[in-house]
């Protein structure tokens, strides 16, 4: 099996008040495991962990250079509940002696359902790159099918969708439905076996616990829809407990992600063939290193029409409506490039309390006038947004502001000059097109690339 290598992330930066409440519907209180009720024990099935591939190739391989293994969680306090990835960093280290360090990453919202997390997923985990999504939340089978699409078609992460815990709102169905009040669970299974994506039966699970203790739905919950610190640690158990070897996966690692060797150069250039959308550059560096200059199908890496987008940030002094708001819960959550993309810095500020808005453009100027509830696409043609990704815009008031950046997502030189012998690897593009591209390097004084990872998404 071939061994995987990445380039460092790209940071992401919110400002402090996003920072310091992910959520703020916390529960009243914590429970601990119910009393005189057994340790929970999650079970694997033959088929569990088959559409994990990558994810337990990198986590029993670990990665040169060394990186951490990368999570983003997205969704509501439901997924906010699951920790910081402490539940990862104590497993991976029983199971897997070669396992990197896990850096885990999440972004949440009271209530977010998949049809929002989507525009986090657009804006802050797709630029990351990251190994494995997780998103533990509710909603529409279909808006999962949408987030679920967008990351097949822009990365090679793998994904993990647990079914939701019962909750008090769901007491009607118990014994009646495997459903939530707010998830139909066989229309997500569907959606997650369409396309290959690990499913969690953790619904399932937690309530043959609860059925076998005769324990009340209550039992696990923190308050009338929060899972206690025990319950969380349920959830968590049946996730990590996939990731095993199963009686067969369902794809090669190699079919998304590869290293290959760098080819010799000829005629001063190194040339090579790739399908995919997104190339990283493995090499080491000397005190007298010298430079390549990067092209990708005969342009310089930074003027390909490959873009990414920083996160769509509300202004501090926005409007925040209800008890325990944040301005996050109240903005558009995503926007979409269009075309004749310009890299520059972009704001959308509230003209009226009725959701009308003027977008302008650092560089492009003023690009139009829109409303929150009506699609909209920019006088140039670079920018649209989608009113169902646009989360609470009744909400929204005059003077509101957002702001997000769009920068090139490929690099014009690379240079070599460092300490010597140190191994680096450097993202030359990414967000290409999922194709057959060409990428040629011209090297000026001394150079040493040893290999090339390229990563192509399954679906293009």
């Amino acid at each position: 099996m071939k061994r995987f290598l990445f380039s460092l992330f790209l940071p992401i930066t919110l400002l402090a008040q996003e920072k310091r409440n992910l959520v703020t519907d916390e529960p009243r209180t914590a429970k601990g495991k119910p009393e005189g009720a057994p340790e929970y024990v999650a079970k694997a099935e033959p088929t569990d962990g088959q559409h994990l591939a990558l994810a337990m190739h990198k986590l029993e391989h670990g990665f040169t250079p060394d990186r951490p293994f990368r999570i983003w969680a997205i969704g509501s306090s439901y997924t906010n509940m699951l920790g910081n990835g402490e539940a990862w960093q104590e497993e991976m280290a029983k199971r897997f002696p070669h396992a990197p360090r896990i850096e885990y990453k999440k972004m949440v919202g009271n209530s977010c359902p998949w049809q929002y997390a989507r525009g986090w997923l657009r804006h802050l985990v797709l630029p990351d790159q990251p190994d494995l999504v997780i998103t533990y939340t509710n909603g529409n089978a279909a808006d999962l099918e949408k987030l679920i699409v967008e990351v097949r078609k822009n990365s090679t992460a793998d994904i993990i969708v647990p079914s939701l815990h019962w909750r008090e709102r769901d007491q009607e169905l118990w014994g009646k439905s495997e459903n939530a009040m707010d998830q139909d669970v066989a229309a997500v299974r569907e959606v997650c076996r369409k396309y290959d994506v690990e499913f969690v039966e953790s619904r399932r699970d937690w309530g043959t616990y609860l059925a076998a203790n005769k324990l009340p739905i209550p039992a696990l919950l923190k308050d009338a829809v929060h899972q206690s610190d025990y319950g969380a640690k349920i959830i968590n158990s049946n996730i990590l407990t996939h990731l095993r070897h199963p009686e067969m996966f369902s794809y090669a690692p190699e079919s998304r992600e590869r290293r290959i060797t760098a080819p010799t150069a000829k005629d001063g250039v190194i040339k090579l063939n790739f399908t995919g959308n997104r190339i990283d550059l493995i090499g080491k560096k000397s005190p007298t290193g010298g430079s390549v200059r990067v092209s990708i199908d005969g342009k310089p890496a930074d003027q390909l029409d490959a873009f990414l987008m920083s996160y769509v940030q509300p202004d501090a002094k926005n409007h925040k409506e209800g008890k325990g708001a944040v301005p996050r819960d109240q903005a558009p959550h995503a926007v979409t490039l269009g075309r004749n993309v310009v890299p520059q810095t972009w704001t959308l500020v509230m003209t009226s309390d009725a959701g009308d808005y003027q977008l302008t453009g650092s560089v492009t100027g003023p690009d139009g006038q829109g409303n929150a509830f009506k699609p909209f696409t920019s006088t140039s043609g670079q920018i649209s947004i989608e009113p169902e990704l646009w989360r609470r815009a009744e909400r929204n008031r005059s003077g509101d502001r957002f702001t997000w950046d769009v920068k090139r997502a490929g690099v014009a030189e690379v240079s070599f000059r460092g300490t010597a012998n140190e191994t680096f690897v450097v993202r030359l593009a990414q967000s290409l097109p999922n194709d057959a591209h060409t990428l040629e390097l011209t090297p000026t004084g001394e150079v040493s690339i040893e290999a090339f990872d390229v990563f192509e998404p399954p679906m293009k």
